[in-house]
């Protein structure tokens, strides 16, 4: 199919539903994904209680849930360029209940890994389906939705810890219920995205075939980024909750609550980057969320048992990491055609990072020392700054695309 007629294609097929009903369909998916993304973290202790193993041992359920994110990012990309987008992100979600239900019945170790492996295969290849189809949607216009759509990520996430304490309050310290309602919780995304058609690729090759040389180091060093972005959020995330209470910082229920804030500070922030999205460059909201990371960071290695510090560490960084991710998204879509493909790319760089990070912070927990958990995200974040100029620098020598106005 030749590109003119791709594209308009593609636009009879995004006006049989009105674009701001993608964007609730996603966005109601999203949630979902929030809330079995920030699940593991609080859950962690309950799940070494319950497979009797060490939390150096249950951390590598971190592991196996990155290793099949990856899989299903970047895997998944590539199936979004061939396949109905809808159809791959309803399997996605239909999987995501399927293992809420399983997990409480197989408290087996081994086979956790495997679930957990799934269970993250089947998330990322709904996040990439997410952010593909949205920029397919929405083009050059995608930046505040883009926003918007991971600000509803952060309300599942914010959420989760909340829901998860308030049912055990109901039932115990059983990790049947906390799943199971997640499982509940990941059904209505199946409604929307039944009654939409699925989107494509508007873009036309010409731009790509004339800057892929450019684009390909483009691509590695926005890869990077995500790397030690996600690797910062998905590190602090997972254990902060075991931090503060190895430390004596905070009992049970407020190492929970400081979990959601943190992901609420990420919700605000998001919610913010939507109003400001059309006004700020990315380049510049990005400079500014790193440099506000390493400051914050910066006061937990500096007082690093002190609880009110790490309540405001724990809403500083959520807000300082809350508009990375889809701002870098919205900057790589004004310098190249974004596909499946380079999309899944972007998601293995972020996949390793919560792959390699949570894993690497379990194993410096357990032998070396609780301290060092800060002090080495304090170097991811001052890395990410650093990788961010080089983005920054190669993506001015890039032409910025066409700017197509209609939605």
């Amino acid at each position: 199919m030749d590109p003119i007629t791709s594209t308009k294609t593609n636009n009879k097929t995004n006006k049989d539903g009105k674009p701001i009903n993608y964007f609730i369909a996603y966005s109601i998916c999203f949630i979902a994904l929030g809330l079995g993304t920030a699940s593991l973290g609080p859950m962690l202790p309950f799940l070494a209680k319950n497979a009797a193993v060490s939390l150096a041992q249950i951390s590598f359920l971190f592991t196996t849930d990155s290793l099949g994110y990856m899989l299903g990012s970047v895997g998944g990309g590539r199936l979004y360029d061939l396949f109905e987008g809808h159809r791959l992100m309803i399997f996605a979600l239909v999987l995501m209940v399927i293992i809420g239900i399983v997990i409480p019945l197989t408290p087996i170790f081994s086979v956790w890994l495997l679930v957990m492996f799934l269970f993250g295969l089947s998330r990322g290849l709904l996040d990439v389906g997410c952010n593909v189809n949205l920029v397919w949607v929405f083009q050059s216009r995608v930046g505040p939705y883009m926003n918007g759509l991971h600000f509803s990520f952060g309300v599942g996430a914010f959420l989760a810890p909340i829901l998860i304490t308030f049912v055990m309050s109901l039932f115990g310290e059983s990790i049947t219920w906390p799943y199971w309602s997640l499982a509940i919780l990941f059904i209505p995304g199946l409604i929307g995205l039944w009654r939409l058609k699925s989107p494509l690729n508007p873009d036309p090759d010409t731009h790509e075939q004339q800057k892929q040389p450019l684009n390909g180091q483009l691509i590695f060093l926005m890869s990077l980024l995500f790397f030690l972005y996600v690797g910062v959020e998905g590190g602090f995330s997972g254990w902060i909750f075991t931090y503060a209470m190895h430390l004596g910082i905070a009992d049970e229920a407020a190492a929970s609550f400081m979990t959601s804030i943190f992901w609420g500070s990420i919700t605000i922030g998001r919610l913010i980057s939507m109003l400001i999205a059309k006004r700020i460059k990315p380049s510049k909201l990005l400079i500014g969320n790193f440099i506000l990371a390493i400051v914050i960071l910066g006061l937990a290695i500096t007082w690093p048992t002190s609880s009110t510090v790490m309540w405001v560490v724990s809403a500083g960084l959520g807000m300082a990491l809350s508009s990375i991710f889809p701002t870098l998204l919205a900057l790589a879509e004004t310098r190249m055609k974004i596909t499946g493909t380079i999309t899944g790319l972007f998601f293995l760089g972020s996949s390793l990072g919560s792959t390699l990070v949570p894993m690497i912070l379990g194993q410096i927990f357990e032998y070396i020392g609780s301290y060092q958990i800060m002090l080495t995200l304090f170097g991811l974040a001052c890395a990410g700054l650093l990788v961010l100029i080089f983005v920054i620098l190669a993506s001015n020598r890039v032409q910025e695309k066409p700017r197509n106005l209609e939605v």
